[in-house]
């Protein structure tokens, strides 16, 4: 009989978990930049076709213990994940009853399903989920029709079918709508981040902030914001093992939408953009931070756009350096 307490048995569960999910991450990694390629023609903007991607790792992980195919085309397998997850969730935002859309306000956890009907209804004035799905498969991944029609669960005939409509009516794909934070919060957080004032830092935030590091930790709450162990406490105040990094933080506009970029430098070295966040706002302070430090491809789109050099690493080098709460 284990003399394990329950909190000790939980403990090392989540250990557990973490140790196969970053295998997980580590094996797809070559993979990454083609699934994103293929999620950014699906949804048409940088913003959903990351949270696409992150959606079909996440779903694509859970799903692994149901696989009794040891010899896994990552590839493939991750496509289909996608696909089967935006079709899903684009008939979901069209069958969304409107009224609910119009509420003056949602709480933050309806902020994915808001999201999600927001994409939907873009995507009613281009093309259907299959048709696009088809399109993206056939002609940026180059695979077959056999090929599609197995990955989408479909017939040879109904691809060929969706292709030959969706060549017809496809049009340039519109950005995301995202609900941006003023541009005076967003200054103040900059200005107290560059004079590392963690007390000024802590008035633009509400207590129960949360940080999400994409694929890597969640942090949750201010109490964490001294921590260096911590997300909050390691990026917010600019911890490092490293004495001789350097960092600061700038505002700017990336697809329509305010994010803070995070510039460091190393020494002598050049200063070289390593990561960026987006902010949601709530009764005038920041509720939630996204951090895209391990979304390489969304990384170099927005460094491109804006004209930076950039940084980017692989997901490896992040595990164990971010902890979660």
């Amino acid at each position: 009989m284990s003399s394990k307490t329950e909190e000790e048995r939980r403990a090392e569960g989540q250990a557990h978990m973490r140790k196969a999910w970053f295998l997980y991450l580590n094996d797809i990694e070559p993979t990454r930049p083609r699934l994103f390629r293929y999620c950014r023609k699906l949804t048409g903007n940088v913003w959903d076709a990351e949270d696409l991607v992150q959606d079909t790792l996440l779903r694509g992980f859970s799903n692994l213990a149901l696989e009794d195919n040891r010899d896994i085309a990552w590839g493939a397998y991750l496509a289909r994940t996608a696909s089967n997850l935006f079709i899903d969730q684009t008939r979901r935002a069209r069958h969304a009853p409107m009224e609910e859309a119009e509420e003056p306000s949602a709480p933050p956890q309806a902020e994915q399903t808001a999201a999600i009907r927001d994409g939907g209804r873009k995507l009613m004035t281009l093309l259907s989920p299959q048709e696009r799905c088809a399109i993206v498969m056939k002609e940026v991944f180059e695979y077959t029709l056999a090929e599609t029609a197995h990955l989408l669960e479909t017939t040879e005939g109904a691809i060929k079918a969706a292709l030959h409509r969706g060549r017809e009516k496809l049009a340039d794909p519109t950005p995301s709508t995202r609900p941006a934070p003023s541009e005076a919060l967003m200054q103040r957080f900059v200005d107290a981040f560059n004079a590392a004032d963690v007390d000024a830092m802590r008035e633009t935030m509400l207590e129960t902030v949360t940080a999400e590091v994409f694929a890597l930790g969640t942090g949750r709450g201010l109490d964490n914001i001294d921590k260096p162990d911590r997300w909050i406490g390691a990026c917010l105040n600019g911890h490092s093992p490293d004495p001789t990094r350097q960092q600061r933080a700038e505002s700017a506009i990336f697809e329509g939408v305010p994010i803070v970029i995070l510039w460091r430098r190393f020494g002598d070295a050049p200063e070289n953009m390593e990561e960026f966040w987006r902010f949601r706002e709530e009764d005038g302070k920041i509720a939630h931070i996204w951090d895209y430090c391990a979304c390489p491809e969304t990384l170099e789109e927005a460094a491109q756009a804006l004209g930076y050099p950039v940084v980017t690493r692989t997901y490896g080098t992040y595990q164990g350096e971010l902890g979660e709460e």
